[in-house]
């Protein structure tokens, strides 16, 4: 087992190395990036539908027309 201290960081980050530690490094960040960006989405669709539901509920709708507006409004997104 490679221990960190016993790996040779100067030779890594080489020139002859550099290309592949970019291209890793990109596509971590990006990966990262991308998960990030898809949680926040989720988020944000259900504080909307969230905020949706209790303004017809405020509004005095029944459960079932909440439920049929609802799936309406987010049919086809995700």
């Amino acid at each position: 087992m490679i221990q960190l201290a016993e790996v040779n960081w100067n030779a890594l980050f080489s020139i002859p190395n550099l290309p592949i530690v970019c291209v890793f490094g990109m596509v971590t960040i990006v990966s990262v990036a991308g998960a990030i960006s898809a949680a926040w989405q989720k988020s944000k669709k259900y504080e909307y539908e969230a905020r949706l539901k209790r303004d017809l509920v405020a509004k005095e709708y029944s459960a079932e027309e909440i439920e049929r507006i609802v799936q309406a409004k987010f049919d086809g997104k995700g």
